[in-house]
């Protein structure tokens, strides 16, 4: 092979997806491949005509223009183009045209199609369907690095044979009995089917604190049905688990059968930033001190769930874990100050908290829901108090003060239900431009103290007036697209639809929040309570309200941003920086930048068709 074909196999070779082909494959593709070169302002496809091979921008630049004349992208070193026609049997949908003076290379269609049928990845990734692409994307961009709760089995961290009684055993006997087989808990069977867990802790908050009989059975102070978890499954699946529902101990099981037990320690030993760590450790603090020093490590314990190859779900429901945590001990430490409470309330959280898609620290958003018991000159100071006390606290955990004031130190946001039902009457009713900034933030509420059923029945009332409710979802639906993605990525620039281009890409407010938006959207149409942008596009499709395939799409673009997102913050916090959501294009990879512009489309897509759906132009 001549000099200058060696040269085009190594570029070739560094080519997504061509970078994983193997040097013989390569070699073949060379000897097939022609190079053309396209002056500025010249034509290289024209809309109509036949094309018969796989164009890549070698240097140079290119634009690609739609059936109306639009830009749909622009392409330079690096980019594919033509391979939807060489699929389609020739015919050219979108004309190209050269912005610069731009060498090619050119793959005969045969060669590109036989490469297509023998490997899956590339038949992916050449994909005509954007969602299609996506989804190989996905699986293309881990940060596979070695993990060991990754790699590691729960199986692997059993020990020994877990303390298994029957139904029909005493308090005092499951006592002794724990206490001589040295466990913290242990698991009431029937049959071999797990149907209940004590641990050592319901021993003090049940049968000492409630004056039970030592001889009532060990049912009467068991967990009922608990969770349970394969010995396939990864550690960090136990450690999520544990983490999102507050719990140290989950029966182990293969093939439905109990083989052990993995605790919060065993998890803790795998990993030294441990979710269940500092939740552990949040639980015990007695200071301010303490929680400001354990929420330091959050970022460095997101970066290692990063790391660690965990969806953007997982680890946004994983450090939500924490702040839900600091919020209640914080709580709890003010009510041991102050007193109990003179009246039921619920202490609630707005935003990507209340969601479970908590990133790195965040501004706080949080307010108070009292009972319509409250009388402010009776109860008015207790409630101000607790309020600055845990409001001052977050501040100084790290979760700075709102910059909208949305926290409950601010009177407004402190209020018995009826207040609240008034606040929603006036917004859903008049849906002005404040209104629907209220709107965007108190419609995604979470109570993580204090009594739920506060809430729960202030959204019931709400949820009632929102479903069906077409003239308020058609304001909601063109405020859902104020936010729009951008075109897409051209060099080191971001391309705006407007022509206008960026130095950075904004991933939250250009790719976050826009499917927020369309997800809130889609759940109060359908007065469905779910909060997680995932479980509402989830809820929204079995609620038939959005199309299955709608909701897949939408799902895994969310997905993939928010991966593309959480990994720059990884980065930057690895570097010792503050995590932002200010990506450089020039810091992404070439798959990241090509599947971002896929996912960006899908997003304007649905956004489009919610549009029509609604008819939001008219209040745009």
């Amino acid at each position: 092979m001549e000099i200058e074909q060696l040269e085009i196999r190594d570029y070739l070779a560094q080519c997504p997806p061509l970078n994983r082909l193997d040097d013989a494959t390569l070699d073949r593709i060379v000897s097939s491949l022609e190079i053309t070169y396209a002056r500025k302002g010249t034509s290289v496809l024209v809309k109509g005509d036949e094309n018969h091979h796989l164009y890549l921008v070698r240097t140079g630049a290119v634009e690609v223009l739609d059936e109306k004349g639009i830009l749909n992208a622009q392409l330079s070193d690096g980019d594919w183009f033509g391979y939807r026609s060489v699929l389609r049997g020739g015919k050219i949908s979108l004309s190209i045209n050269a912005l610069e003076d731009s060498l090619f290379y050119m793959i005969p269609d045969q060669v590109f199609l036989d490469l297509v049928k023998q490997h899956a990845y590339i038949e992916g990734y050449f994909s005509e369907h954007k969602p299609l692409r996506l989804r190989h994307a996905m699986n293309e961009i881990s940060m596979a690095e070695d993990s060991t709760l990754v790699s590691t089995h729960v199986g692997e961290l059993v020990h020994g044979t877990p303390l298994c009684v029957d139904p029909t055993v005493s308090i005092r006997e499951a006592a002794q009995m724990m206490r001589d087989a040295t466990v913290t808990a242990m698991l009431v069977t029937d049959a071999d089917r797990v149907v209940g867990i004590v641990t050592d802790r319901a021993f003090c908050t049940k049968v000492v604190a409630k004056g039970l009989d030592l001889d009532d059975s060990i049912t009467t102070i068991m967990t009922a049905d608990p969770m349970t978890i394969s010995a396939h499954s990864q550690g960090a699946r136990a450690l999520l688990m544990m983490a999102r529902h507050n719990i140290r101990h989950i029966p182990v099981l293969d093939d439905g059968k109990v083989v052990g037990m993995v605790t919060a320690t065993d998890l803790i030993r795998q990993q030294s930033n441990s979710v269940i760590y500092l939740i552990n450790e949040i639980r015990r603090a007695n200071h301010i001190e303490e929680l400001r020093s354990l929420s330091m490590q959050i970022p460095a314990t997101m970066a290692s769930l990063v790391k660690s190859s965990l969806t953007a779900y997982d680890i946004g429901h994983a450090i939500s874990s924490i702040g839900e945590a600091i919020i209640r001990r914080l709580l709890e430490m003010t009510e041991e100050k102050l007193g109990p409470p003179p009246v039921p309330y619920a202490w609630i959280v707005a935003g990507s908290l209340a969601r479970n898609e908590q990133a790195a620290h965040s501004d706080q958003d949080n307010a108070l829901v009292l009972s319509d018991d409250y009388d402010a000159d009776q109860h008015g100071t207790y409630f101000e108090q607790l309020s600055r006390s845990v409001v001052d606290g977050l501040n100084n955990c790290g979760y700075v003060y709102c910059p909208g004031d949305v926290m409950a130190i601010n009177p407004k946001w402190r209020q018995p239900v009826k207040v609240w039902k008034q606040y929603f009457d006036q917004w859903i009713q008049h849906p002005q431009p404040k209104a629907l900034m209220y709107t965007s933030i108190f419609f995604d509420l979470r109570c993580v103290y204090g009594e739920k059923p506060l809430l729960k029945g202030l959204q019931s009332y709400v949820l009632e007036q929102t479903r069906g409710n077409t003239i308020f979802l058609a304001h909601m639906a063109a405020n859902a697209q104020q936010y729009h993605p951008p075109l897409g990525l051209f060099r080191n620039f971001v391309l705006e639809k407007a022509g206008a281009e960026e130095k950075a890409l904004d991933m939250k407010k250009r790719g976050v929040m826009p499917v927020i938006d369309l997800a809130r959207v889609y759940a109060l149409s359908a007065g469905l309570s779910v909060l997680n942008t995932q479980e509402r596009l989830e809820a929204a499709a079995k609620a038939g309200v959005l199309s299955t395939r709608g909701m897949e799409d939408l799902r895994d673009a969310f997905e993939f941003i928010n991966t593309v997102r959480l990994q720059h913050q990884a980065f930057l916090i690895e570097n010792g920086e503050r995590p932002d959501n200010y990506v450089p294009p020039e810091q992404l990879s070439a798959l990241e930048r090509k599947h971002l512009k896929d996912a960006f489309g899908v997003v304007s897509d649905i956004q489009e068709a919610m549009g029509q759906r609604y008819q939001s132009g008219a209040f745009s």
